[in-house]
């Protein structure tokens, strides 16, 4: 028994899957669509990049909010590190479960600063020095979420039992999407 209760971990299940489903629709629609070069040269180009830029973005900002510190300006936020400390786990788990969350954190540090200078703000001197203010290597996206789905399994079958298999339809909706705008 632990001290998060089914409710809360089911929304964290949620919230991490939600994050899972619009980065794998970017990465699906702009990043692996083998009709990216005929759609950058159409006159749906301009259109396409502002949706890409605005998908990425929004991608980027789900996975930094998961990484949120425990409180936020006085307030309670419910992200990995809340389910990490509070769960009270049995010493096992919780030695799973942090070293899966160190893992996720690695990651999610290379997106921190771009989080806070450019997502959540407009930050006037990172605006006027035009640098990159984050990244990381190519792959390394699809480890993040290899693991957060081992974390989140971890999670749901010790409060409620069973796994939290993340919503991969998103690769067929994204077809169906490609497949409506064919003319």
């Amino acid at each position: 028994m632990t001290a998060h209760s089914a409710y809360v971990v089911e929304e964290f299940c949620k919230l991490c899957d939600w994050t899972y489903q619009v980065w794998l629709n970017h990465r699906e629609l702009f990043d692996n669509n083998p009709r990216a070069t005929e759609l950058q040269a159409s006159i749906a180009a301009d259109t396409l990049s502002r949706l890409s830029t605005i998908s990425h973005e929004y991608a980027l900002l789900q996975v930094t909010k998961l990484h949120d510190p425990v409180v936020v300006s006085g307030q309670v936020t419910l992200g990995i590190e809340y389910i990490v400390k509070y769960g009270a786990w049995t010493p096992e788990i919780a030695e799973k479960l942090t070293q899966l969350a160190e893992k996720l954190n690695k990651f999610a540090e290379g997106l921190r600063k771009v989080r806070n200078k450019a997502l959540s703000h407009n930050d006037l001197a990172a605006i006027l020095s035009s640098a990159t203010l984050g990244g990381f290597e190519e792959g390394d996206d699809i480890q993040y979420f290899s693991v957060l789905q081992e974390f989140v399994n971890e999670v749901h079958a010790e409060v409620i039992g069973g796994l939290w298999p993340f919503n991969d339809l998103v690769k067929s909706e994204v077809a169906h999407f490609m497949a409506a705008l064919k003319p």
